[in-house]
C-alpha cells in the first residue's frame, strides 16, 4: 500500500507543480497490467478489464500467464471486454477440455475402433508402450486461438499488435521461464496454457513448453520489463484449504501445485504498484460453466479498488486519443490465401493434407468451415491437433497449416473388455486388446490385429491397402481363429454349454464412401466345430469345412458409438454357403439391421430399431443361423433361448439424461427404457408373441458404458442384469 501511496504522489505531485509553472503538460506513466493463470478463475480478468474500460483506465502493456495468458491474448488483439465475453458465452467448453474428435468427424476405419473398444484407453508403442502425453492434445483450444489472432499471422513482434503483449511459459528442456515476445501468437498463447499431464506440451525446435504457472504465475516483472511504469496485477484469491479435505491422491498434488503457484504470485504481488484482489473462493479451476458469475466477481473486485485505480483514469478527450490509437493498430480482415503449405509431418501426408484442403485455396477464408475440416482431419488418427495461420511467400499470402502428430503413435494399441451379467448366477468377460500398424504396406494402409481372452480366446487380423494413396478402392485379406463358449438359457435356467471352434481366411475388396458407410464384397474359407460341453443338446455338433461369399454394406450416420442421440445406422449381409458341416447342401443367408436416434427435448431423446434375418426358406444348414435372447435382443429371456433361420425383431426406447459426469471420468448419466418384440420362425416358445419392457441406469464412463437395470416379459420372464461394454 505504502509503495502505491508513493507511486501516485510521484505521478501527481509533479504533475501539479509543472501546472503552475509550466503550462505544458507532461507525458501520462505508461501503464501494465500482469494477469495470473487460474484456468477458468481465470475468465475474471475479463470483468477487470471491463471496469478498466468502463473508467477510463488505459493499458499500454499486457501480460499473463496461462488463462490469464489467453485472456490477455484476446485483449492485444483489439478485442473488447463485451467481445471476449460474447466469444466465452459461445464455447462449448466440456468439447474442448474433452478435446476427442467428435464421432461423426472420424474416419470410417476410425469409427470401427471406438464402436469394437468404446472408451479412451488408447497407448502407443512407437516408442515403447505408452501413453500421451497430455489427456487433451489442444486441438479444439488452438482453433479458437487460430481464429481470433488469424490477421495478425505475419507480425514480426507482439509489440505491433493493438496491445502490445507477453505470455510466459515454462521450458522443461531447459527448465526455465520463456517470456514469448515474437513469433507465432496462436503459438505462444497455446503454450502459456499448457497444464502439465492436461493439455499436451508444444514443441518448438528443441523447447518443449508448458504452462508458464510452474515458474511465473504473476508476470509483474515482465510488464514492468515491457517499459510499463505503472504495474498493475489481478490476483485471483481461492478458498483456503483445511487438513481433512487432503486425503486422496488428486487433492494432494492440487495443494502441491498450489504451494508453487502461490509462492510466485507472491513474488509477482510484491512487484507490482497495485493489485487487484478477485475473491472466487466458491469456484474451482474447471468451472467453466460459471463463467458469468466469475466475470462479475472481477469486475466487482476493480470497483472495490476504484478509489486507487481512478488515479490513473484519463479525462474524455484522453481515453478517446487512446481507443483511437488502439483502433488504428487493430486488424480485422485476413488476406486471401494464394497457396497451401503444410508442416508437421512427412512428404506423403503433407502431399495428402494439402489436397484435402485444396478447396480453400483463393478463396476468402472461412473460419468455421476450415475448423471443420481441419477436426475431420485429426480423425484420421494420424494427428493430435491441426492449426493454421498465415505466411509469406515470395510476395504472396498462403495458409500455413501445422499438423501435430502423435508423439507416442501408431502403432496403437486399444484395449477394451466386456462383463455380461445378463443371467443370474453366470457373470461372461472378454478382454480385447487391438494393435494398429499404419502404412505398413504403403501410405494409408494398416494392419490390424485383435487378441481376445475370457468367454473369448481368438485373434483377428486384418490388412487394409487402399489402391492408391488417394483412392477410394480397397482391397483387405484377413483371417481369424477363435474358441468361444456359447450358452443356450431357457429363462434363467441354463439348457446347454457349448464351445466353438471357428478358423477362417478370406479377402475382401471394397469401396469407402467418406467416412459414413463402406461396401465389401469377398470370400471366405475355413472350418467350423461345436462341441456340448454341459447340458442336454439344442443345436447340432458339428465340425467340418466352411466357404461362403459374402456382401456387406455398413453405414453408421450416428453421433456416437455408445449412446446414439441423433442420426441413423444400418448394416447388411449377404451369404452365400457353399459349404457348412451339417448342411445339405450350397444355401443363401441374409441379415439387414436399422436404427434411427432423434432427440425430442435437449435432455430427451427416442430411438427406433429393427432387424431381421432369413435363409430364404432354406431349413438344412446344419446348424441355426439366428439366434435371439439376452440384452437389447428381448432382454428378458434366455441367453440365446431362440434358435432359427428366419426372425425379426423391433425395438423402441427412450432415453433421458440424469446428470454430467465430471471431465476425464465420463460423459453422462442416462436413464433408458424400451420396449422390444419379436419372433423366430421354427423356434418352440411358451409365448406366440414375445416381448419385453426393460429399464435401466446407463453411464457412459472412461472405461466404456455400464448398464445396470431389469427386464419383464409377457410368459414370467424377467431379470435383473449389468453389463460393462457395448450395450447398443
Amino acid at each position: 500500500m505504502r509503495r502505491f501511496i508513493f507511486v501516485v504522489l510521484l505521478i501527481l505531485v509533479p504533475l501539479r507543480l509543472g501546472a503552475q509553472q509550466n503550462p505544458m503538460p507532461r507525458p501520462r506513466p505508461k501503464i501494465g497490467v500482469a494477469l495470473e493463470g487460474g484456468g477458468a478463475m481465470g475468465l475474471a480478468h475479463i470483468g477487470v478489464l471491463k471496469w478498466f474500460e468502463e473508467n477510463h483506465i488505459p493499458v499500454d502493456y499486457i501480460a499473463g500467464t496461462s488463462m490469464g495468458g489467453l485472456v490477455a491474448g484476446l485483449y492485444a488483439t483489439g478485442m473488447s471486454p463485451e467481445e471476449m465475453r460474447v466469444l466465452i458465452d459461445g464455447l462449448d467448453w466440456r468439447k474442448i477440455l474433452s478435446d476427442r474428435t467428435p464421432y461423426e468427424d472420424l474416419s470410417f476405419r476410425r469409427k470401427e475402433d471406438q464402436r469394437a473398444y468404446p472408451n479412451s484407453l488408447i497407448f502407443g508403442l512407437r516408442h515403447g508402450l505408452s501413453a500421451p502425453p497430455g489427456l487433451i492434445p489442444g486441438h479444439q483450444i488452438g482453433l479458437l486461438i487460430d481464429r481470433v489472432t488469424l490477421p495478425y499471422g505475419d507480425v514480426t513482434s507482439f509489440d505491433a499488435l493493438a496491445v502490445p503483449f507477453r505470455c510466459v511459459a515454462t521450458d522443461l528442456v531447459s527448465r526455465k521461464s520463456h517470456v514469448f515476445k515474437d513469433g507465432s501468437l496462436a503459438g505462444a498463447m497455446r503454450a502459456t496454457m499448457s497444464i502439465p499431464g492436461a493439455f499436451s506440451p508444444v514443441h518448438e525446435g528443441q523447447a518443449v513448453y508448458v504452462d508458464g504457472g510452474l515458474l511465473n504465475n504473476l508476470p509483474t516483472d515482465v510488464v514492468r520489463q515491457m517499459g510499463a511504469e505503472i504495474v498493475i496485477a489481478v490476483h485471483l484469491e481461492t478458498a483456503p484449504v483445511e487438513g481433512k479435505d487432503i486425503q486422496s491422491i488428486f487433492p494432494v498434488l492440487e495443494q502441491s501445485v498450489r504451494v508453487v503457484l502461490e509462492t510466485n504470485e507472491l513474488r509477482g504481488m510484491e512487484q507490482a504498484d497495485a493489485v487487484v484482489s478477485v475473491h472466487l473462493a466458491e469456484f474451482s479451476t474447471i468451472d467453466y460453466t460459471k463463467s458469468e458469475l466469475i466475470m462479475q466477481r472481477g469486475h466487482e473486485a476493480a470497483n472495490e479498488r476504484a478509489r486507487l485505480l481512478e488515479a490513473f483514469a484519463l479525462d474524455n478527450a484522453g481515453w478517446e486519443e487512446h481507443m483511437r490509437a488502439r483502433e488504428a493498430r487493430k486488424r480485422r480482415e485476413a488476406p486471401v490465401p494464394k497457396f497451401i503449405q503444410v508442416e508437421g509431418t512427412n512428404a506423403y501426408g503433407a502431399v495428402d493434407v494439402a489436397r484435402y484442403l485444396k478447396s480453400f485455396e483463393g478463396k476468402p477464408l472461412d473460419p468455421q468451415k476450415l475448423d471443420e475440416v481441419l477436426t475431420r482431419l485429426t480423425g484420421v488418427g494420424r494427428y493430435d491437433s491441426a492449426g493454421y495461420r498465415l505466411t509469406r511467400q515470395n510476395g504472396q499470402t498462403g495458409l500455413l497449416v501445422q499438423v501435430v502428430e502423435k508423439s507416442y503413435a501408431p502403432p496403437m494399441v486399444q484395449t477394451g473388455f466386456e462383463v455380461d451379467g445378463s443371467q443370474s448366477g453366470n457373470v461372461d468377460f472378454t478382454m480385447a486388446t487391438r494393435f494398429t500398424f499404419m502404412d505398413v504396406a504403403g501410405f494409408r494402409s494398416e494392419w490390424r490385429t485383435d487378441l481376445l481372452i475370457g468367454n473369448t480366446y481368438g485373434l483377428q487380423t486384418e490388412l487394409y491397402r487402399p489402391f492408391r494413396a488417394e483412392s477410394p478402392w480397397f482391397f483387405s485379406p484377413h483371417a481369424d481363429a477363435s474358441y468361444s463358449a456359447f450358452p443356450i438359457y431357457k429363462k434363467n435356467d441354463p439348457l446347454a454349454d457349448y464351445r466353438i471352434y471357428r478358423i477362417n481366411i478370406g479377402g475382401d475388396v471394397g469401396y469407402s464412401f467418406g467416412r459414413f458407410s463402406e461396401l465389401r464384397v469377398g470370400y471366405e474359407v475355413g472350418s467350423l466345430n461345436t462341441k456340448l460341453r454341459l447340458g442336454t443338446p439344442v443345436i447340432p455338433s458339428v465340425q467340418g469345412r466352411v466357404g461362403q461369399t459374402r456382401l456387406r454394406y455398413l453405414l453408421d450416420h450416428t453421433d456416437d458409438p455408445v449412446i446414439p442421440r441423433r442420426g441413423f445406422k444400418a448394416e447388411s449381409n449377404f451369404r452365400w454357403f457353399d459349404a457348412s458341416p451339417g448342411a445339405s447342401g450350397s444355401f443363401p443367408s441374409m441379415d439387414l439391421k436399422l436404427g434411427y436416434f432423434q432427440p425430442i427435448a435437449r435432455p430427451a431423446s427416442i430411438f427406433v430399431e429393427g432387424e431381421g434375418g432369413t435363409t430364404f426358406g432354406t431349413t438344412s444348414t446344419g446348424v441355426p443361423q439366428f439366434f435371439l435372447g439376452g440384452p437389447v435382443r428381448l432382454g428378458a429371456y434366455g441367453q440365446n433361448e431362440f434358435q432359427g433361420n428366419q426372425y425379426y425383431l423391433f425395438r423402441t426406447g427412450y432415453l433421458h439424461d440424469l446428470l454430467t459426469l465430471p471431465p476425464f471420468v465420463g460423459k453422462k448419466v442416462y436413464v433408458i427404457g424400451a420396449y422390444e418384440f419379436g419372433k423366430m420362425y421354427g423356434a418352440t416358445s411358451t409365448s406366440k408373441f414375445p416381448n419385453d419392457v426393460a429399464a435401466g441406469f446407463l453411464a457412459e464412463t472412461a472405461l466404456g458404458p455400464f448398464f445396470v437395470g431389469g427386464s419383464v416379459g409377457d410368459s414370467g420372464h424377467r431379470k435383473w442384469f449389468f453389463q460393462l461394454g457395448r450395450v447398443f
